[in-house]
């Protein structure tokens, strides 16, 4: 029996083995890079980059990649190191689609996501095509939400609207972002009005845009996949991704709905297929089925692998998503593919002689997320059983923390007892000795700190003691006596400063007084210096 393998990972063809050791190459150079978990990141992948000529956005995520690779994924790992297929990009695409775990993610949710992956990324059949990286990072991410609880992922906020311009001194540019219906009606409008005029669609947009002409009408189709098994199943709405059960009851009404177990099997006499069949075909397969091939299926053709002319029927038996170009391929004969009935396995022939094969049938009803919807409904099973499981641990726990919580309020409330009782025996006692006046130093019983507080208490604040009221905690007693010092001392402290500016102005009043009585002298010696100085009224005269 032959052993399976991937395409570049075949003994036979030098190009790959060249690759194959390059990769390995890489791995060895790369997996000593890998920081140990207190080293400082940043500094490590800047200086990686400085002598790798990379990036520092390349090289921080190469080796959280890896690191992932080799301290989570253990099975990934070893198929890894057994068959040296996996290339960086393809590394990054898993642990890029794994983050939307979380940090939270258990143990066990990580070990059977990377079973899975490893099984995925196992080679079934010799000289298999790779999954690309865009394949491995989708079909990751349905693992992903297959252990989230948030399946499908919605957000509650409305879609905004945008209009994005960008005007260049060469070329401008218009964008516009909306609701994928909205968009999806824009676009169907456009295709009319394109088809209309005989123009593209570039130009028809603009034509409308500009009200050069009105947009023709159209029908606008929204495809949605979903199991008609399976309750609450994810569905997948075409052009857009996997949609929760509030988006497909929206969208069933009106709907015109396609059961595709008779899709299947159903067959036309026309070369046109019927609508029923297209979307069957197209969600089968999801992509273009030439190997590596991401454009989406309901922008391919549909290709008659057994040619129409020659008796092929319009059945999806017969019938395979391909891309504009690979389709012209094939029509060159430059290519061809037999698809095995039982597999689904792909073989495609070159006309160099080569072949590979693919079990790709990526598409919303493909064998693989057939079995992907199984799981999730087993997923679901388990996931109900846990939570009533968890329920009633919660239920149990919250028993216990009443139980507790009573517990400990009783014996909250004896030592309240305890303490009411000593105090009204210190209030008694304290009363007592008031009364006698008996407070000399030597009393034995004012060494009772309880008692000698309660009289100094009466003595300074005068705190009424009547037992018959509510009984006051001790921290109510202390409280109102540091009440008292801190008024005490603020008072003290007012005093002071009232004080002190008493004499302040005092002072200035004596500094004022003292200026005064200096002018006043200063002014009497200059009038006797004018008396006494007689000045000649003729400047012969002398001046006595």
């Amino acid at each position: 029996m032959s052993t399976p393998f991937y395409a570049v990972s075949n003994h036979n063809k030098p190009l790959a083995q060249l690759y194959l050791s390059t990769r390995r190459a890489e791995y060895a150079a790369w997996l000593k890079l890998i920081p140990a978990l207190e080293e400082d990141f940043e500094l490590v992948t800047e200086q990686c980059a400085r002598h790798c000529g990379q990036s520092p956005n390349t090289v921080t995520k190469t080796l959280l990649a890896l690191q992932r690779l080799t301290r989570e994924l253990p099975q990934l790992y070893a198929v890894l190191e057994q068959h040296w297929h996996l290339d960086f990009p393809r590394i990054v695409a898993i642990d890029t689609a794994m983050s939307k775990l979380g940090p939270d993610a258990g143990e066990e949710v990580i070990s059977e996501i990377d079973a899975k992956i490893a099984r995925y990324l196992t080679p079934r059949i010799e000289n298999q095509q790779l999954p690309t990286p865009d394949r491995i990072a989708q079909r990751v991410r349905q693992l992903v939400n297959e252990f989230d609880d948030r399946i499908p992922v919605k957000d509650p906020r409305p879609q905004r609207r945008v209009v994005k311009s960008k005007l260049t001194a060469n070329s401008s540019s218009l964008a516009v972002e909306a609701p994928h219906d909205e968009i999806q009606k824009a676009e169907d409008c456009i295709k009319a009005t394109a088809t209309a005029l005989g123009i593209s669609r570039a130009e028809a947009m603009l034509q409308v845009l500009s009200g050069d002409y009105p947009a023709k009408d159209a029908v606008t189709k929204l495809v949605l996949f979903t199991a008609k098994d399976i309750d609450n199943a994810p569905a997948y709405l075409q052009g857009v991704g996997w949609v929760g059960p509030e988006t497909v009851e929206k969208l069933r009404e009106g709907a015109i709905i396609i059961d595709s177990d008779e899709a299947a099997h159903a067959e036309t006499a026309s070369y046109q297929p019927t609508d029923a069949i297209r979307t069957f075909v197209e969600g089968r397969d999801g992509t273009c089925r030439w190997p590596g091939c991401n454009v989406p299926a309901h922008n391919c053709q549909l290709d008659h692998r057994h040619n129409y002319a020659e008796g092929g029927p319009t059945s999806p038996a017969n019938l395979f998503a391909l891309c504009q170009h690979h389709h012209n391929i094939k029509t060159d004969t430059r290519a061809m593919y037999i698809v095995d009935p039982i597999s689904d396995v792909t073989y495609w022939l070159f006309e160099d002689g080569s072949w590979v094969s693919d079990t790709a049938q990526d598409g919303p009803i493909g064998t693989g997320a057939k079995r992907w919807l199984q799981t999730f409904e087993q997923k679901i099973a388990a996931r109900r059983k846990n939570a009533q499981e968890r329920a009633h641990e919660l239920a149990d726990d919250i028993d216990e923390y009443y139980k507790q919580r009573a517990e400990a309020d009783k014996r909250e409330q004896d030592h309240r007892d305890i303490i009411d009782e000593l105090w009204v025996d210190d209030v008694k006692l304290a009363q007592a000795l008031m009364r006698e006046g008996n407070l000399h130093g030597n009393n034995p019983l004012l060494a009772n700190d309880n008692v000698f507080m309660l009289i100094e208490a009466i003595h300074k604040i005068g705190i009424d003691l009547d037992v018959s009221d509510d009984i006051a905690p001790w921290a109510r007693i202390q409280k109102k006596i540091l009440e008292h010092e801190r008024a005490e001392n603020e008072r003290r402290i007012l005093q002071e400063a009232e004080k002190l500016a008493q004499e302040l102005a005092d002072k200035i009043m004596k500094q004022k007084e003292q200026a005064e009585k200096t002018e006043e002298a200063e002014q009497t010696d200059e009038n006797d210096t004018e008396q006494t100085v007689k000045v000649p009224t003729n400047p012969d005269d002398p001046p006595f």
